[in-house]
């Protein structure tokens, strides 16, 4: 009741100030003021000869009413109103509001009316009104609304005569201090925060001392303040800066005058910098510009300096920035070195939201070291081209394009790469696919082109392209309204695959060549495979299966013997098309058995309660026809020697699918898999069990070749793996040699057991955390990135390796939520490899590496990122970083280090963190490329 009444009692006050501004003089008007079923009317008087005499019931009437109204004035007074409303809606002329007659009056004065729309508002504490100065003050978190202006205070005095509010805070205390709040003033979608304000409503331009306000990720502070109608302001004895401690800021740029655009630009006159308080005047600017604007603009990309033994002093990086709508940006940027390098580069980002994304960029530089002459004189050209596309899987339905390409020369990463991740790269890889499937039937088609290159050796392979059509598997005796049990033939399935490649491998230097065409491999391959799946005695799985293989060739080169020379020379390659195939038939069986052990006295609450080992075992024969023999005319024989020694070869062993295999098989496969697990009593578990899997998988196989001369039995492949400590998992395969070696590595005819290692592998890694991980990952966290940086139309460093990518982030966006977190893995590989076939012995080798990678933190603004290994056999460190970084609230400082190596280096950055001052920064490094000279 008490809000009510208030509420009402408050917009009749300012509707009276209202009604005298529009008439100039007590013009007749009248108030309301309601609350629930108490109505209070009433009017200026009017002339008293007028008036018609009161009778004794109205007097009453009357004075009942007078009496009622002081005693709700006592209770609920006008100054203790907490939600006011100045005014709600227009009054219209029905008695409830400006009378007609006033408004016609004050309309025929030229006073016109006094505002173009309605103020509302509210405040917790009082209200004063002076009617005879026409003045309003309003106390204690007055909030008036007019238009799109919005003006917060403690206190405001509006003066009904000129239309102006003035407005400034009031002391508080907090923790014993005393703390003035401030008038907070929003127009246009810009915000102030102010010590005081004069606003004129009607021309909507405003006085400000002491403004502070936001735009962009900087903060703009002013002395004194001019907001225009246009809300541009203009600022003399102002601040700009990206620190949010605006009544202290550690650093700002200092500006005797300024002009603000906002959402657009900041203009300044004469400007230093300040730092910690400490004017820099030789930093000083005669004038300046910066963006305020959100979303990427167009402007200068300012470049790097520094110095490199090699090459020089340079200025790297240096361009433009284009923008081209809401979908595409370019960054063109260039460098030269003062010994003759230099270098350019283009970047483009693209983003289509529901339909693609991607990132284009390309790399040329042309490097010069040394004098000509010397020795250690480099003169070349390198060049690099990246692209990654994908599209959106709700596109287009049925159908996926995408595109990672990676294609460098292998001069790159040795002499124009200018991080650890390109300088480490070996091996790049490229690939462009599209696949299109037909909905409701069962063909699909995918095509792929491929490049990998080696930086090490200068070779490259590349297939142009892969085409694959498949047709799904059919069933083409099943009929399509079965009734009762399916019969036998209505399990034969069909399927068909085509395939086409085109493949080559060369050097860089020979890829274009005359040469390398003739070394290209390509061919079509069809397969037809026939299958059916049957049941026997309800526990054993019979598989029979029939394959067909053809392939088309279009290339075939002859041997011969050159008695001249006495060797063999190949001839010409002669072209045309030749069609080879082969076919083989296989059966299968596999069923699954169960071992089973309970405890026996699961009362006594024994520890272990049950035991279950499963084993799968599969055993099948498969038979294939030799096609070797030379009716089928694959295989030809050529003399090469001169003492009449013979050899077997293939004229189409150059093509894609190679040729059917020698001999004729009739072999026995076999394999057996299995895992093991156990119950345990556990008080973890709501159900007081818990179920431990000991062996996740434990699997061996091969092969038994009846008609074979010698060997019959093939290698065994044996892999083991198990989880048993939740995340820690461990693998390990190996190959087993089921037959002895001589002394120099030569295999005979003699089985042992177990046989003997060929190869083997084993890895195993975890990651420890000092908390879980939580809805927005640390940016330091080595096993997340945000999902910002997961795109390259986002990521500010272009695509690149994750590994890569946190390193940069680390040292720019550390974030020290997370205290640390430390990953490791452990790999150990053994292999044997024979020289000349074993007649000279054999090598065995073994690689032992661990990784690991992780983060700390010394204090609650310092920590530490650091990656590397150890390479066991050999004794030594790999390349390892570390990276510090210092939070210095709106700056950061980060020192980043590689202490031993070929790309031992180290640099030093301090700047600020908001991007729009991104280019205030202090840099110093040691270049990598000073190692190789």
């Amino acid at each position: 009741m008490k809000r009510f009444k208030a509420k009402y009692i408050l917009s009749a006050i300012i509707l009276l100030l209202f009604g005298q501004a529009l008439s100039g003089s007590n013009a007749p008007m009248r108030s309301v003021l309601s609350a629930g079923q108490d109505t209070l009317r009433g009017s200026a008087p009017a002339d008293s000869s007028a008036a018609a005499p009161e009778t004794r019931r109205e007097r009453r009437t009357r004075d009942r009413m007078a009496r009622q109204h002081r005693e709700a004035e006592r209770r609920d007074s006008l100054f203790s109103a907490r939600v006011d409303t100045l005014i709600r809606e227009r009054l219209e002329p029905d008695g409830a509001g400006i009378d007609p007659a006033a408004a016609d009056t004050a309309s025929e004065k030229g006073g016109g009316a006094f505002l173009d729309d309605i103020i509302t508002g509210k405040n917790r504490d009082s209200l004063v009104y002076d009617v005879r100065n026409k003045m309003v003050y309003i106390y204690n978190e007055g909030d008036i609304t007019y238009q799109d202006m919005n003006l917060k205070a403690d206190f405001m005095r509006m003066n009904m005569n000129n239309k102006e509010i003035y407005a400034y805070g009031k002391p508080d205390t907090v923790e014993g201090k005393p703390t003035p709040t401030r008038p907070v003033f929003t127009q246009g979608g810009s915000s102030y925060t102010m010590d005081t304000i004069t606003y004129n409503i009607e021309s909507a331009k405003a006085k400000i001392k002491g403004v502070a306000t936001q735009e962009g990720d900087g903060w703009l502070v002013g002395g004194h303040v001019k907001k225009m109608k246009d809300n541009t302001i203009n600022i003399s004895d102002g601040k700009y800066t990206t620190c949010d401690e605006t009544d202290h800021p550690h650093f700002y740029l200092a500006m005797t005058k300024a002009k603000v655009i906002p959402g657009k630009k900041v203009v300044t006159g004469p400007a230093y910098l300040v730092l910690e308080d400490v004017p820099l005047y030789p930093l000083m600017l005669p004038e300046g510009f910066f963006p305020i604007s959100s979303g990427p603009k167009s402007g200068i990309l300012m470049p790097t300096y520094g110095e490199e033994y090699s090459k020089g002093f340079f200025i790297r990086d240096l361009g433009y920035y284009f923008t081209f709508g809401d979908h595409m940006d370019l960054a063109v940027r260039g460098g030269i070195y003062t010994l003759g390098s230099w270098e350019a580069s283009a970047q483009s980002r693209y983003l289509k939201r529901y339909k693609y994304s991607g990132n284009l960029a390309a790399q040329f530089s042309s490097v010069k070291t040394g004098e000509k002459g010397e020795p250690d004189y480099i003169k070349q050209n390198n060049f690099r081209l990246q692209w990654t596309h994908t599209q959106d899987p709700k596109a287009n339905p049925g159908s996926t394009f995408s595109a990672s390409v990676n294609f460098a020369t292998s001069g790159y990463s040795k002499y124009s790469a200018t991080n650890l991740n390109d300088i480490l790269a070996t091996q790049t890889n490229s690939s462009i696919s599209y696949s299109k499937n037909w909905a409701g039937t069962p063909f699909s088609l995918s095509a792929n082109m491929a490049v990998s290159q080696n930086s090490q050796n200068s070779t490259i392979s590349v297939t142009l392209p892969t085409v694959v059509f498949n047709v799904a598997r059919v069933y083409p005796f099943k009929r399509k309204e079965a009734m009762g049990k399916a019969r036998w033939y209505e399990k034969i399935s069909l399927q068909y695959t085509a395939k086409m490649t085109n493949t080559l491998s060369t050097t860089e230097s020979e890829l274009f060549t005359r040469e390398s065409i003739d070394k290209m491999r390509n061919g079509i391959e069809h397969t037809l495979p026939v299958s059916a799946s049957f049941n026997l005695f309800n526990y054993i799985n019979i598989s029979p299966q029939f394959n067909y293989t053809e392939k088309w060739y279009f290339k075939k080169q002859e041997r011969q013997w050159n008695p001249l020379t006495n060797q063999v020379d190949y001839l010409d390659p002669q072209y045309g098309f030749w069609r080879l195939y082969n076919y083989s038939a296989s059966v299968s069986a596999s069923t699954t058995l169960y071992g089973m052990y309970r405890a026996k006295n699961r009362h006594r609450q024994q520890k272990l309660q049950a035991v279950r080992h499963t084993l799968t075992p599969t055993v099948g024969f498969s038979y294939a026809p030799d096609f070797t023999k030379f009716a089928y005319g694959y295989y030809k024989v050529v003399q090469t020697d001169s003492t009449g020694r013979h050899q077997v070869y293939s004229p189409f062993s150059d093509n894609a699918y190679g040729v059917p295999s020698g001999g004729r098989s009739a072999s026995l496969t076999f394999s057996l898999s299995q895992n093991l697990e156990i119950k345990v009593l556990s008080k973890r578990d709501t159900s007081g069990i818990r179920k431990i899997k000991l062996i996740d998988e434990f699997r061996f196989s091969g092969s038994y070749n009846f008609v074979a001369d010698s060997m019959r039995l093939s290698n065994i492949p044996v892999s083991f793996r198990t989880t048993l400590f939740g995340n820690f998992g461990l693998n390990l395969s190996m190959t087993l040699d089921p037959y002895r070696v001589t002394p120099e590595g030569r295999r005979y005819n003699k089985l042992f057991f177990p046989g003997r290692v060929l190869s083997t592998g084993w890895s195993f890694g975890y990651t420890f955390k000092s908390r879980e991980d939580r809805s927005q990952a640390a940016i330091n966290d080595i096993n997340s990135i945000p999902p910002e940086y997961m795109n390259p139309f986002y990521d500010p460093y272009g695509h690149m390796d994750p590994v890569l990518r946190r390193q940069y982030m680390s040292q720019a966006y550390y974030d020290f939520s997370l205290p640390w977190n430390l990953g490791f893995n452990y790999t150990v590989n053994y292999s044997i490899s024979y020289t000349n076939n074993g007649t000279t012995g054999y090598r065995k080798n073994v690689t032992q590496t661990i990784g690991f990678n992780g983060s700390v933190n010394i204090t609650p603004k310092m920590g530490i990122t650091f990656q590397g290994g150890y390479d066991i056999m050999q004794n030594k460190l790999t390349t390892s970083s570390v990276s510090i970084t210092r939070d210095l609230h709106c700056w950061q400082m980060s020192f980043s280090w590689i202490p031993f190596g070929y790309h031992k280096s180290w640099s030093f950055n301090i700047g600020v963190k908001a991007s729009s001052l991104a280019d205030l920064k202090y840099d110093k490094s040691q270049s990598m490329y000073d190692n190789m000279y």
